[in-house]
């Protein structure tokens, strides 16, 4: 075809569906060079990629602040420092303790949650069933209701609203499990003290 056929660039590029492509030839190939900093270890062949887990991924996450000096020197090299732990006393997992950390804690079956109690009560809410809080300015623990739709008890008394949380406290959290509260950060102690914040407390 030639002349003004607008199809005219097509010619020589009609292929039959059923015949083969034909290889092409290494020497002809199309070739690029890599720019500065890259090596021959930097390309993976197609096929070979494995997924790497970056060590340093730690600087994105939300970081736990208690006590200005701490907040301000650096020393919380402690990650999420204990203040205190939930023991279950009654229910699946008996015996088995969880870790209650600075801030806000939410509680529920999931891995995911702060304070995960996976131990096989469907009563318990997978997210945010109750909240822990402890406040590092007064010391002191208290009980939030969560998002969840089964409610939790102390004393007898469902929680409706924010509840100071004294030790040794017993929540039940349904009609199967109860944890007691250990308190392990209080008015005689908190971390700030180790980084000389203790103002006197």
């Amino acid at each position: 075809m030639g002349g003004t056929d607008k199809t005219s660039w097509l010619e020589g590029l009609e292929h039959d569906a059923d015949a083969p492509f034909a290889e092409t030839d290494p020497a002809n190939a199309y070739t690029e060079t890599l720019g500065a900093g890259w090596t021959d270890t930097t390309v993976t062949p197609l096929g070979e990629a494995k997924t790497v887990l970056s060590t340093s991924a730690r600087a994105d996450r939300t970081q736990i602040a208690i006590g200005r000096a701490i907040e301000e020197d650096g020393a919380a090299a402690m990650e999420d420092p204990v203040t205190g732990w939930l023991v279950v006393i009654k229910g699946p997992g008996m015996g088995r303790s969880m870790q209650i950390g600075a801030g806000l804690n939410t509680l529920g079956r999931s891995d995911e949650e702060r304070v995960p109690m996976p131990f096989g009560d469907p009563q318990i809410s997978s997210h945010d069933h109750l909240r822990i809080i402890y406040d590092d300015e007064s010391r002191s623990f208290m009980a939030v209701p969560g998002t969840g739709k089964n409610v939790s008890r102390m004393n007898g008394q469902i929680i409706a609203m924010p509840v100071t949380l004294e030790n040794y406290a017993t929540i039940q959290l349904t009609k199967q499990t109860a944890v007691r509260f250990v308190a392990f950060c209080n008015a005689g102690f908190d971390w700030a003290d180790l980084a000389g914040d203790g103002e006197g407390k």
